[in-house]
């Protein structure tokens, strides 16, 4: 009898699967974050280096902005508050000061859109298009969360896992950083992510905000490299 509930369940968790997968192709594997800045500067050289930069991204990033713009983005679309929906989005877009992280965003966005549109007959493509061109790709990614009536904590754990793997995937491209050291490194924050999760649902509501500046200094550092592997 339980048949039913049981395939629901186990339809969501690997389209939350597909959906944190590096390989969805909307070309994420093209943008480190500011890794490639930090690294080419002299900011980051070690894979303690590298865990000292999640970590900051997990307790500041993640906690205070991209975490509880998640959970208001989800309440908002199951609520069908579109307006709050569009305030979100532009909050996203201002809290990020270095453009070629907007960009990114934004691009992103755009291709994740196109991508689902055809594999989630339910994903609302008008609304999200009337956010162009400046939809963040965490308001597409909040939308497809909420239309598949995924939990808050499953989705946070979900967005945390892809962008500490796609970081994982940069890193590994940029310095002498090993395949080994890189998953002990990766397992490590993983770990920590439960904690962070329970902290932003407790007080999911708070205004979102980040301080980051010297991360925000080598973002915005980017463009005037000599040589890039990244757009960003």
């Amino acid at each position: 009898m339980d048949t039913p509930t049981k395939s629901v369940g186990l339809e969501q968790w690997l389209s939350v699967l597909h959906l944190s997968d590096s390989a969805l192709p909307i070309g994420a594997f093209a943008y480190s974050e500011g890794l490639e800045s930090a690294i080419q500067l002299n900011a980051l050289q070690t894979a303690d280096d590298l865990g000292t930069w999640w970590e900051l991204w997990r307790t500041e990033t993640f906690r205070w902005q991209e975490g509880p713009a998640l959970c208001q983005l989800m309440q908002a679309i199951k609520g069908n508050d579109w307006q709050n929906v569009q305030i979100l989005n532009q909050e996203l877009t201002a809290l990020k000061p270095a453009t070629v992280l907007r960009d990114g965003s934004h691009i992103l966005g755009k291709r994740l859109l196109t991508t689902c549109a055809d594999l989630y007959p339910d994903l609302p493509a008008d609304r999200l298009e009337e956010l162009l061109p400046t939809l963040n790709v965490l308001t597409v990614q909040a939308t497809l969360f909420a239309i598949q009536h995924l939990s808050e904590d499953i989705a946070l754990a979900s967005f945390a896992f892809g962008r500490l793997n796609q970081s994982l995937s940069a890193a590994l491209r940029l310095f002498a950083l090993g395949q080994q050291a890189g998953q002990v490194l990766l397992q490590e924050q993983l770990r920590l992510i439960p904690k962070t999760v329970n902290e932003i649902l407790e007080d999911s509501n708070s205004p979102l905000r980040s301080f980051t500046p010297r991360v925000d200094l080598l973002q915005m550092k980017h463009s005037g490299l000599y040589t890039r592997l990244f757009r960003s």
